[in-house]
């Protein structure tokens, strides 16, 4: 009887705002293929493993020439809406990721119908944005470089990761995935801010294993 009374109103309504956000729904039916696409033909998987790099840089470590040197800090980006759906992570239990997975992606099909029906180009799974844990650990992370590591070994390091008075240049790279950008925009918020003139190089070589 409900499903009577109210269930043909309610696909009408699916339907007519689907098709109002006709654009939206066909530039994610594409994704979707694209993702099967590569689900199904992708080589990730069987990738070589790399060769020595002694191998590979031979010439130039031979070489009598002054080399220069770089020294590089990895920063992980903050757990995104992808991760808080198919990951356990560090901050639950194997038991509660169990229990929680099916409402877990019952809940992120759930937010991409909406925004898909309300007009929007964002996406749960597609370019995941950080989630509210992601976001949380970047504010951990700003808070770090503003409060640690003044003293101790680490003082030069941090001191770097700031770009102090007198530090030496840095630079901050990052891949193109948004993720990535909001954790660097959002952890050296403090840097940017007194240094406008930073930027934030993008570089789409570091994205994960495609």
């Amino acid at each position: 009887m409900f499903l009577d009374e109210f269930g043909r109103p309610i696909v009408i309504l699916v339907c007519a705002m689907a098709l109002f956000n006709l654009p939206i729904l066909l530039y994610k039916i594409e994704l979707v293929i694209q993702t099967l696409r590569y689900l199904l033909f992708c080589h990730d998987k069987t990738w070589k493993k790399p060769q020595d790099p002694g191998l590979v840089f031979a010439t130039i470590l031979q070489a009598k020439k002054p080399t220069e040197r770089k020294t590089i800090y990895f920063v992980r980006h903050g757990e995104s809406t992808w991760n808080d759906t198919f990951n356990k992570g560090k901050h639950r239990s194997a038991l509660t990721f169990v229990l929680g997975f099916i409402p877990g992606i019952l809940k992120a099909i759930a937010y991409e119908l909406y925004l898909l029906l309300s007009g929007k180009m964002d996406s749960w799974f597609y370019d995941s944005p950080l989630s509210f844990l992601g976001l949380d650990q970047v504010e951990e992370l700003a808070n770090f470089l503003e409060s640690e590591g003044r003293k101790g070994p680490e003082s030069e390091h941090i001191r770097i990761l700031r770009s102090d008075p007198g530090s030496p240049s840095s630079k901050i790279i990052s891949s193109n995935l948004r993720r990535a950008i909001s954790t660097m925009a959002g952890g050296f918020r403090e840097r940017l801010k007194r240094r406008p003139a930073d930027k934030i190089f993008l570089v789409s070589s570091l994205q994960e294993i495609r």
